[in-house]
């Protein structure tokens, strides 16, 4: 029986790296905010009606920048040698697809609140009743890593007053095959048929990820360390109001990068094997960073789940996994949906192929 032929229809990777998205424009949108706040905080204290808005305001700030990008840059930072470590454990790490279901039912009931005046009401409310959960991994026969080439030249002239790279990483996961695909629809029915009965209700989500991938990377590229790139001087700053200011320095000595980990998975085929190495040649997870250069070959990735019984597609499921030649070329999870990890433009793809050189 002929195999299935797999999809190919995935662009080459590139890791795109720019100068911080915060420029001259976006520093000067920083400074006017930092202004505003200052000056809202100092009216609003001087005139005491609006002193518990100045209080409102000042934690709001506080909250809100200690969940910012730049707390999650400082508290995750790593040399060129731990992000190189951490990205050959991304490029071996298995993908995870999971299902879950609740199931639930709702129950009414009366509550008894006491008033201020010491009388008793009675109010009717709803609660929700979770009588069933559960979580199943999809069990996939093999999976590639396609992220392609990850390389940064440390010596280009474009950075030599840079100090850091503020590295995004996402992640994308797709089947190889349309067979996979309509195995895996197959396991979704059969796993939701199976606890459809067990309540009135019943939730049901899917979650597919990278284990240990952690988006914001703050890399440091240069031997000497600033004394104030570090979560608490940031703290310190925040709390002194002084957080947008800390931002456009921080900025001023980085750079930006954004590299996507890609895997695809098959349930049917060792997608490992030597038949596949011309298909994905150019797609070969590698990293060249400054003098440390590492390549894969296929025993690093040869992962194959021995628990899995493999069987060859018959002509049934074959045609009836037609229906999913469309949804395969659509990635099943794609980290681009989030606003930061927007997909570079022309003008930056140019601007990276002018600095840098890929096969």
């Amino acid at each position: 029986m002929e195999r299935q032929p797999l999809y190919q229809n995935i662009q080459k990777n590139q890791f795109i790296y720019r100068n911080s998205k915060n420029g001259i424009s976006s520093n000067k949108i920083l400074i006017t905010t930092q202004i505003f706040v200052w000056l809202f905080i100092i009216f609003s204290f001087i005139n005491h009606n609006y002193s518990s808005i100045a209080i409102f305001t000042y934690f709001l700030y506080v909250i809100i920048e200690l969940c910012s990008h730049t707390s999650r840059f400082l508290l995750n930072k790593k040399t060129t040698n731990s992000i190189y470590n951490k990205l050959k454990e991304l490029f071996i790490s298995s993908p995870v697809l999971q299902l879950s279901v609740s199931c639930y039912h709702l129950e009414k009931r009366i509550q008894e609140n006491r008033t201020e005046d010491n009388r008793i009401v009675q109010k009717e409310i709803t609660e929700r009743i979770e009588t069933y959960k559960e979580r199943r991994d999809f069990p996939y026969y093999s999976f590639r890593d396609i992220s392609g080439l990850f390389e940064f030249d440390l010596n280009n002239d474009n950075f030599k007053n840079k100090t850091y790279i503020k590295l995004t990483l996402d992640s994308m996961i797709s089947f190889a095959d349309s067979i996979s695909y309509y195995d895996y629809q197959i396991f979704k029915n059969n796993f939701i048929n199976e606890n459809s009965q067990k309540d009135i209700n019943i939730d049901f989500k899917e979650k597919f990820y990278i284990s240990n991938l952690t988006k914001n990377n703050l890399i440091r590229i240069k031997n000497k360390e600033p004394f104030y790139v570090n979560f608490f001087f940031f703290f310190i700053c925040t709390i002194l109001t002084m957080a947008l200011p800390y931002e456009i320095m921080l900025n001023n000595i980085s750079i930006e990068g954004k590299y996507q980990i890609k895997k695809i998975i098959s349930t049917r085929y060792d997608l490992n094997g030597n038949q596949y190495d011309d298909m994905y040649r150019n797609l070969i997870p590698s990293i060249k960073l400054g003098e440390n250069t590492y390549n894969f070959n296929s025993k690093d990735y040869g992962y194959c789940n021995q628990d899995v019984d493999i069987n060859l597609p018959s002509l049934e499921e074959i045609e009836n996994a037609e229906q999913y030649e469309e949804e395969i070329k659509k990635p099943i999870f794609d980290d681009h949906s989030n606003d930061d990890l927007d997909l570079p433009t022309e003008e930056e793809i140019n601007f990276s192929n002018r600095n840098k050189k890929y096969e």
